[in-house]
C-alpha cells in the first residue's frame, strides 16, 4: 500500500515538472503581454522565470519590480481594511453623538474605502443614516436654510453618486443658494454662521465690499434679446428637440424660486412685501396655467409670455428688468442638460482665455493660504520669473491695493490685464522687514497644456519616466491649439535624446478643451479610420474625422492613463485609441461627458453668446461616451481597471503638484511646513514623515513612484516593461 502511494506520489510530481516544462516552452510574447495587460503579473513572473529568462537583467529588474508591485497592493489592501473598520467606527460613534454631517461625512469615505460598495449602502446603520439625513434636509428646506439643507442634499449625493438619487434635490436648492449669493450676500452669511455654530466651527470670514454687492456688476448688459434668442435656439437646435412650453415652464419655474426667497428683500425691498409677493406668484401661476392650456406653444406665444412677465412685474415687485430677464434665461438652460448655458458679458472675457490658450498677465500660480495670496511657483521665462519672484512669496498689494479678504478670482483679474500695461505687487518675503514693491509688464502668458514628468533646473520638462528602458510620460491637462504640437516636440525631444520605447500618456483630470485639439492628438497615434463623429437626436451619424498617416508617429507600446476627472476631449482621445486598439487603458471609469455644445452669439455685437448642446460625440466603434440621466453605461471603461482612494488620490496630488514647482534660484523662499498629527504608532509616523517631507519645498517626482503613491501609473510601467522585455528577450509570438 505505501509503495503504491509513493508511485503515486512520484507520478504526481513528474507530471507537475512536465507541466513546468511545457509551461516553459509554451511562453510566448503575446501570452506575456495578455496576462500583462489583465493585471495578472503573477503570471508574467511565473512565465518569465519558468522559461529560464533570468539572466536577462531587463527580465531580474521586471521580476523585481512585479515583487514590490505585489508588496504595495498588499500593504494597500491591509491599509484599506484597517482605514475601513475604523471609518465605519467613527461614524456609528457620531451618529449616536447626534452628529449627523460628520457621520455622512464618515460614511462617504468608508464607502471610499469598501470592498463592497454596494453592501456597505445596505448596513442598517447607514440605511438609520440616510433616513434621519433626509429628513433633516427636508426640514431645513421649510425653514429656508438653504444652505444647511443644500450641504445635507451634497452629502447623501456623493454618497449615492453611481445612482443619482438625490441630483434633483441638489439642483432645486442649489438655485436658492445661488440666489442668496448673488442678490442677498447678507442673508447668506447669516445662514453660514448659524451653521458654523452647529458644527461647532470657526465662524466664517467677513464679506468683504465686493462680495456684498456684487450682482449688479454680474448683470451689467443684460438684455431681453438675450432670453429670446436662447429661446429660439434651444427650441430650434438642442438635441433633445424641447418645446417651447417646456422651456418657458424653466422659465416660470425660475422666477417662482426667486419668489420663495424672501431674503432676496436686501437688494430689493419690495420683495419683502407679502401682498406684492402673493400677486407675483399668483399671476406666474395663471401664467402656468394659460401655457398648459395651449396644444402647441409658438415662439411668438413665448414672446407673449415674456411681454405679461414683464408687466406683471412692473405692477408687482417692480425687481429690475435685467433680474427678470437673466433668471428667466437661467430658468430656460436648466430645463436642458449641465453643459449647455449661456456666457453672459461678465462672463465672456474669462470664456474667451480659457479656449483660446493664452492670456495677458505676469507669468505666476497662486493659491490661499490662512486667507492670503500666496505665490505657488512663477512661471519659466514670464516677468514674474524674471523679476525674481519666488515660491512662497506672499502678494500683499496689487497696485498698492491690499489683498487681504481678496478671492482668489478677485486676484487673478487685478493681477492680469492689456498686454505691455504694468502691475505692482508688493511682496511679503521671509527675512525682509517691508514690502517688496515689485512692477511687472504684463505679457502674453502661454496656458501649459502639456507637461513630462519632472521639471528640470533650466524650467524644461523631463519626459522620461524610465529613461532606462526608454519609457516616456506625457502629461496633458487640457486640450487647446497647441497641444498635438507641444506633444510632438516632446516626443521627438526624447526620440533625439536617450530613444522612446514605450509612452505613457497621463489624461487623468483633463476636464477636455477644443475637439479640434483632441483629434489632432489622436492623429498622433493612430494612422488610418475614425476618430470620431457627431450622432444626432435621430441616431444619424454624422461628419466623421479621420485619421492621416502623414501625421502619425511610429507604433510603440502605449498606455493611457484616465479616472474619473477625465472628461469630453479626453475621453475621445483615450476612447478612439482604445477602439483601434493602438493603446491599453489604465486607471478607473471616466466622467461620461460626450455631448457637443455650439457656441451661439445672441447679439450682434457678440457680447453674450449661447453654449448649446446640439449632438454627441460618438467613437470609432458607434459607442456613445456621454452620461444621461438613468444610464448604467457612460464613459470610457478601462482595460485595465485600478481603483485608488480619495486618500491615495489626495497624497499623490500634493506630492505632483511639489514636484511640479520650479524653484528659480538657490535662495528661493520655501513654503512653512504644515504641522504634523501625532502619529499613533511608529509606521504612523513613518507615514507622516513622508507625507511632509515635501512640505519644506519641491521634491522629485520620483517620490511617487519611490512611495507607492500611484497605483495606476505603477500598473501602467509593469504592462509597458512587460512589453519591452516581450521583444528584449526574442519570446516568439503567436501566428
Amino acid at each position: 500500500m505505501e509503495n503504491r502511494a509513493l508511485r503515486y506520489i512520484v507520478t504526481a510530481t513528474a507530471a507537475i515538472v512536465l507541466a513546468m516544462t511545457s509551461t516553459a516552452v509554451a511562453v510566448t510574447a503575446d501570452g506575456l503581454i495578455e496576462s500583462a495587460n489583465a493585471g495578472r503579473f503573477d503570471e508574467v513572473a511565473h512565465s518569465l522565470a519558468s522559461d529560464l529568462h533570468t539572466d536577462n537583467p531587463k527580465v531580474r529588474s521586471l521580476l523585481k519590480a512585479i515583487e514590490s508591485f505585489k508588496k504595495h497592493r498588499q500593504n494597500d489592501r491591509q491599509a484599506r481594511l484597517e482605514a475601513y473598520e475604523k471609518t465605519i467606527g467613527e461614524m456609528a460613534e457620531q451618529a449616536d453623538k447626534g452628529q449627523r454631517y460628520e457621520a455622512l461625512v464618515s460614511a462617504i469615505k468608508a464607502h471610499d474605502l469598501a470592498v463592497d460598495p454596494e453592501a456597505m449602502l445596505q448596513d442598517p446603520q447607514v440605511q438609520a443614516l440616510v433616513t434621519s439625513t433626509r429628513q433633516a434636509a427636508e426640514q431645513a428646506t421649510r425653514d429656508s436654510d438653504w444652505l444647511e439643507a443644500l450641504n445635507l442634499y451634497r452629502a447623501l449625493d456623493l454618497l449615492f453618486e453611481e445612482e443619482a438619487t438625490y441630483r434633483d434635490d441638489v439642483k432645486r436648492v442649489a438655485a436658492h443658494v445661488r440666489l442668496l449669493r448673488l442678490y442677498a450676500p447678507k442673508a447668506l452669511y447669516a445662514l453660514a454662521v448659524q451653521r458654523a455654530e452647529r458644527l461647532g466651527k470657526d465662524k466664517p470670514k467677513p464679506l468683504t465690499a465686493e462680495e456684498q454687492g456684487g450682482w449688479e456688476q454680474q448683470l451689467q448688459g443684460v438684455q431681453a434679446v438675450m432670453l429670446r434668442g436662447t429661446l429660439k435656439q434651444a427650441a430650434r437646435r438642442h438635441m433633445r428637440h424641447p418645446s417651447l412650453g417646456k422651456l418657458l415652464k424653466g422659465a416660470l419655474d425660475a422666477l417662482e424660486i426667486v419668489g420663495q426667497t424672501s431674503a432676496m428683500s436686501e437688494s430689493f425691498p419690495s420683495m419683502g412685501d407679502p401682498r406684492k409677493m402673493q400677486k407675483f406668484l399668483g399671476g406666474l401661476e395663471a401664467e402656468r396655467k394659460r401655457l398648459a392650456a395651449e396644444r402647441h406653444v409658438t415662439y411668438w406665444d413665448a414672446i407673449e409670455t415674456i411681454d405679461h412677465i414683464q408687466d406683471l412685474n412692473e405692477r408687482t415687485v417692480a425687481l429690475p428688468e435685467r433680474v427678470i430677464i437673466y433668471e428667466m434665461t437661467e430658468g430656460v438652460t436648466s430645463t436642458l442638460d449641465d453643459f449647455t448655458s449661456v456666457i453672459w458679458p461678465y462672463d465672456q472675457e474669462q470664456f474667451s482665455r480659457n479656449t483660446r490658450g493664452k492670456f495677458y498677465g505676469v507669468g505666476i500660480q497662486i493659491s490661499m493660504r490662512d486667507e492670503r495670496l500666496i505665490v505657488v511657483t512663477p512661471l519659466h521665462g514670464t516677468p514674474a520669473f524674471l523679476a525674481g519672484i519666488k515660491p512662497g512669496d506672499i502678494i500683499a498689494q496689487v497696485n498698492d491695493k491690499d489683498t487681504s479678504g481678496w478671492s482668489l478670482d478677485k486676484a487673478v483679474r487685478e493681477i492680469t490685464g492689456p498686454e505691455g500695461t504694468v502691475v505692482t505687487l508688493g511682496i511679503e518675503r521671509a527675512g525682509h522687514a517691508d514690502l517688496i514693491q515689485v512692477p511687472l509688464k504684463r505679457a502674453e502668458i502661454p496656458i501649459e497644456s502639456v507637461k513630462g514628468w519632472q521639471i528640470l533646473d533650466d524650467g524644461h520638462w523631463d519626459y522620461y519616466i524610465d529613461r532606462t528602458n526608454k519609457i516616456g510620460y506625457i502629461r496633458v491637462s487640457q486640450f487647446i491649439p497647441q497641444t498635438a504640437d507641444n506633444i510632438d516636440a516632446a516626443i521627438n525631444q526624447m526620440e533625439k535624446d536617450a530613444g522612446l520605447d514605450a509612452l505613457v500618456l497621463d489624461l487623468r483630470f483633463n476636464p477636455g478643451g477644443l475637439l479640434s485639439s483632441a483629434i489632432d492628438v489622436t492623429d498622433r497615434f493612430v494612422a488610418h479610420g475614425d476618430i470620431v463623429s457627431t450622432v444626432d437626436v435621430q441616431g444619424v451619424h454624422r461628419n466623421p474625422f479621420r485619421a492621416r498617416p502623414e501625421n502619425t508617429h511610429r507604433d510603440l507600446p502605449l498606455v493611457v492613463l484616465v479616472n474619473q476627472g477625465s472628461a469630453s476631449a479626453s475621453e475621445i482621445v483615450s476612447g478612439a485609441l482604445q477602439d483601434h486598439g493602438r493603446a491599453l487603458i489604465v486607471g478607473q471609469r471616466s466622467f461620461g461627458k460626450g455631448s457637443v455644445q455650439d457656441l451661439i452669439p445672441l447679439t450682434q455685437d457678440r457680447s453674450a453668446s449661447l453654449k448649446l448642446t446640439t449632438q454627441y460625440y460618438a467613437l470609432p466603434s458607434k459607442r456613445i461616451i456621454h452620461r444621461e440621466p438613468g444610464a448604467k453605461k457612460w464613459g470610457i471603461e478601462p482595460d485595465l481597471k485600478v481603483r485608488m482612494t480619495d486618500d491615495q488620490v489626495a497624497a499623490w496630488l500634493e506630492v505632483r503638484r511639489k514636484a511640479d514647482i520650479l524653484l528659480n534660484n538657490k535662495d528661493a523662499v520655501k513654503p512653512a511646513a504644515a504641522p504634523s498629527p501625532a502619529a499613533n504608532d511608529a509606521d504612523d509616523a513613518k507615514q507622516q514623515d513622508k507625507k511632509h517631507a515635501a512640505d519644506d519645498g519641491p521634491v522629485n517626482a520620483d517620490q511617487i513612484l519611490r512611495d507607492a503613491l500611484d497605483p495606476q501609473l505603477e500598473t501602467a510601467l509593469l504592462v509597458l516593461r512587460t512589453r519591452l522585455v516581450a521583444k528584449a528577450t526574442g519570446l516568439a509570438r503567436k501566428d
